[in-house]
């Protein structure tokens, strides 16, 4: 759900805003003169989405919640990803890259697999999911598994430890 101002989703505005920022991101990293603004870019992104996550509040008031778990899962991959990202070496860099891609492919799986008991009936009745939810859910988890399971692919075989078949 939704936090609505004189009728406009504000939430839902906010992750558009927040996903033209991550495209743009992207597209900017494809050349390395622009490739370290489209990493703030990206982050910026990042940074908005969490932001109105945390803010903003359910049409009934109540707090969108899992704020310490939100805290903590950012911590946490704050450290490892710093801690990963200062001990490789420049060579290993496409490996590194590979890693983290897939690591986003298996959080959008997993975010997936977690919205699945949503679709029960009696929560749509309450709730109002539509089928686009549904389509959603199920992208999600087809399309993060694929790029999981293609980025350990890449990083197996960017390292050696995947020969050729």
């Amino acid at each position: 759900m939704s936090h609505f101002t004189y009728g406009i989703p504000i939430l839902e505005i906010t992750y558009i805003v927040a996903s033209v920022l991550f495209i743009l991101g992207l597209k900017m990293l494809s050349h390395p003169l622009t490739a370290r603004r489209g990493n703030i870019l990206a982050a910026f992104g990042m940074g908005f989405a969490i932001i109105a996550t945390i803010a903003f509040h359910k049409k009934d008031g109540e707090p969108i919640g899992n704020i310490p778990w939100i805290l903590l899962a950012i911590i946490i991959g704050t450290v490892i990803g710093w801690f990963i990202a200062r001990r490789v070496k420049m060579t290993a860099m496409p490996q590194l890259v590979s890693f983290f891609n897939g690591m986003g492919g298996a959080a959008a799986a997993l975010i997936s697999m977690m919205e699945f008991p949503h679709i029960r009936p009696e929560f749509i009745a309450e709730h109002g999911m539509a089928n686009g939810h549904v389509l959603a859910i199920l992208l999600g988890l087809v399309i993060g598994t694929i790029s999981w399971a293609g980025s350990m692919i890449a990083f197996g075989k960017l390292d050696g430890k995947i020969g050729d078949m």
